[in-house]
This record gives C-alpha cells, sequence and structure tokens, in this order.
C-alpha cells in the first residue's frame, strides 16, 4: 500500500512520515477511525514506508525487496491478528488469524477499506468473530521470535475492540514490547477497547474523506455517470467503505425492505407481517445488525429533514418515499421507531428468538404510526445528532 493510494489525509501522512524520517516510532499506536475512514489503509501504507529500503521522502518505492512483500502483506517481519470465526476442522477457541490469513489478504489487498460485515462474509460465516485467548499468546509468541530480516518486527492488530477481556493479556507487551519491536492497531470503536490498552498507546485519529477524496478514488475504482457519482458522495457522507458499496447498490435492498417493514407494519395485517419478520429474521445476524444500522441512518436523515429543511443524505428513491411516508410520520413518531430498531440490535446481540422479535416489534411499530407514540415512552434522541 503506498500512501499515494490513498486520497487526501496529507496531515495524517506527514505526521507519520516524519515518524520515519526521525526515526521516533512510538512502539505503540492505536489508529483510531471510524468504518470507511481509512485507518487501516493508512497504517499499512506507514508499514510499507517503514520497511521500504529505498524510500522517497513521501512514499515507499514499490521496487525493493521489501516493498515486494509488505504491498502484498507477506513480509516475514510483519505479523497480522484480526477477528475471526471457527473455521472447519477447528474449535472456536482453537481458531486463530493464521487459519484465515489467506482469505485476509485477498479481501484487503482487493479492498482496504472493507469493514468487518465484509470480512465475516470473505470467511463464509454469519456468526460474531472475535479475538481469543490463543491469538493473544501467539502475538506474544510471535513478538518473541527473531526477526527474519534486519528491520523491526510489526504487529497490525486488526479491531482490537474484538479483544474484549482478553486484551489483558497484551498490556505487558504493549507497555515493554521486544526491542526494536512496533505494534500497530487499527480500531473503530475506541469506547470498546479496554482502557489500559488505550492509556499505553499514542493515538493517531482519522477523519472521514472530504468528499473530493471520496470521488478521486471513486473515478479510479469505477466508471459512474456524473448523477450516480455526485449521489453516492453525498449518502456516503464521507465514509469510503460505504461509497465503495453504494458503487454495488448494496444498500438499495435495505432501503426496499425498510420501506416495505414500514409499510406492512402500519397496514397491521397479521398474515404481511408474520410473512416480513420471517424474511428479514431469516438473513444472519450481521446482515440484520447492518439493516438495524441503515434504519437508524434512515430515520435519522429523514429527521434532520423535518426539522432543518437541509436536503437529506438520501437517494432520490429514498427522497421520494419520505416525501410520501411524511404524511404519517411526524418527529415524535420517527425517535419512538428509531429507539425500537436499537432496542432490535441489542435483543439480537442477547441471541433473542428473531422471528419473535421481529413479529412483535412490527407490531410496536405499527402501533406507532397509527398515532400511538406517545404509548411508546422510551424516544431515540437525535436532537444532538443534527
Amino acid at each position: 500500500m503506498f500512501f499515494e493510494d490513498i486520497p487526501s489525509k496529507q496531515t495524517e501522512k506527514d505526521f507519520l512520515r516524519h515518524q520515519v524520517k526521525e526515526a521516533r516510532i512510538p512502539h505503540a499506536q492505536l489508529f483510531l477511525g471510524q468504518e470507511g475512514s481509512g485507518a487501516l489503509a493508512l497504517a499499512l501504507a506507514f508499514v510499507s514506508y517503514i520497511y521500504c529500503e529505498d524510500k522517497t521522502p513521501t512514499d515507499s518505492c514499490g521496487k525493493c525487496k521489501a516493498c515486494n512483500l509488505t504491498h502484498r502483506l507477506i513480509h516475514p517481519d510483519l505479523h497480522l491478528a484480526f477477528p475471526v470465526i471457527k473455521k472447519d476442522g477447528l474449535k472456536r477457541e482453537e481458531t486463530t488469524s493464521d487459519a484465515f490469513i489467506q482469505e485476509w489478504r485477498k479481501l484487503i489487498l482487493e479492498n482496504p477499506y472493507a469493514n468487518v460485515f465484509d470480512w465475516t462474509i470473505a470467511m463464509g460465516g454469519d456468526s460474531k468473530p472475535n479475538i481469543n485467548t490463543r491469538e493473544c499468546n501467539e502475538i506474544i509468541q510471535k513478538l518473541g521470535l527473531q526477526s527474519f530480516t534486519d528491520g523491526p518486527k510489526i504487529m497490525l492488530i486488526w479491531l482490537p475492540e474484538f479483544l474484549g477481556k482478553e486484551g489483558n493479556r497484551l498490556l505487558k507487551l504493549i507497555e515493554e514490547p521486544t526491542p526494536d519491536t512496533y505494534i500497530i492497531l487499527v480500531s473503530e470503536d475506541q469506547n470498546k477497547i479496554l482502557p489500559t490498552i488505550l492509556s499505553r498507546c499514542q493515538l493517531v485519529k482519522v477523519p472521514f474523506f472530504e468528499d473530493h477524496a471520496v470521488k478521486a478514488l471513486l473515478e479510479k475504482r469505477s466508471a459512474l455517470s456524473p448523477t450516480t457519482m455526485d449521489e453516492i458522495i453525498r449518502l456516503s457522507g464521507g465514509n469510503m467503505s460505504k461509497a465503495i458499496r453504494l458503487t454495488k447498490s448494496d444498500d438499495n435492498s435495505f432501503s426496499d425492505l425498510l420501506l416495505s417493514w414500514l409499510r406492512t407494519s402500519y397496514k397491521g395485517d397479521a398474515i404481511e407481517m408474520s410473512k416480513l419478520a420471517n424474511e428479514i429474521a431469516s438473513m444472519s445476524v450481521d446482515r440484520q445488525q447492518q439493516f438495524c444500522e441503515y434504519g437508524l441512518h434512515y430515520l435519522r436523515e429523514f429527521f434532520s429533514w423535518m426539522v432543518t429543511g437541509i436536503t437529506p443524505k438520501m437517494s432520490n428513491t429514498e427522497i421520494e418515499s419520505s416525501k410520501k411516508l411524511s404524511a404519517i410520520v411526524d418527529a415524535e413518531k420517527m425517535s419512538a421507531i428509531a429507539a425500537v430498531v436499537q432496542e432490535i440490535i441489542y435483543a439480537i446481540n442477547r441471541n433473542a428468538n428473531q422471528k419473535v422479535l421481529w413479529m412483535a416489534q412490527s407490531i410496536t411499530v405499527g402501533d406507532i404510526l397509527r398515532n400511538k407514540a406517545n404509548n411508546y415512552v422510551e424516544k431515540f434522541n437525535f436532537a444532538n445528532q443534527i
């Protein structure tokens, strides 16, 4: 990965290049950026720059032996760890990153802006991945080995929020790593990382992309009409992962499904509601969670539009549907429905019976839409998000 492959991010790139030039690379750094911010891409370009044998003032050369290895994610001193699911033939507690290393390399080389949902699909599963005890022990073991080259050892941990309490096993390593060793963590959610790990890392904050940066990357990856390009840029909100996904029209199914769910709930036809509830419940857990997150995004944009009048980050089809929906939905009802969606996410994570869950909450949403929002006490506060 080259720095030049990542559009914009000049401040972050300069900061990282300066560390290398001054030979003052912190032993532990946390690249923190929400999904689609490019934190992983930036970390990989940084690793390539560290190892490059003939680096320029701004980037790795791409020609030396080290670049040939790092740009393919196969450098022997670059160790990788990431959340995984159970692999066939192995127990869950025995499955580590090494079991899926080929799949991870393939995914990230094709799309360094991939998210955990993309990764779960690439592994061929639908359960929630994690970083287990054995992985932590292997991280410690790998960094205890001698380096294969004259360069440093680097451990890159993608999504350390999936460590949970197992992260405590790495505290000593992060605080006192072996000589000439760097630990790079790439996270999307600071709140899910142990405070004891956070306090031991230098933070590199990675913001979302500017619109012109999204456009620059999409122009290289896809042949889009100007109208489609503008719409994707508007909808993505600087999230490069979402922008790439939108070029494949992945969110269209969510849009249709959400509007269908709201309409069916409003009508209150028990047979139709049951059929749709079963359809949604048949999706994987991750897919259901993504659908819920999309629903919250839609409701947030809808709410903002009604309150401020500012054009929402929606597709033209969604905007037209929202105009029709506005006849029966007000700000209070949207807040109540959003609270229901939040409850669904919580219940899914608690392994609730999904068919029963979606049917019950469809009834609740129907009650809200038919002028009964006041009966639903819990509200989702959109006011501080616009």
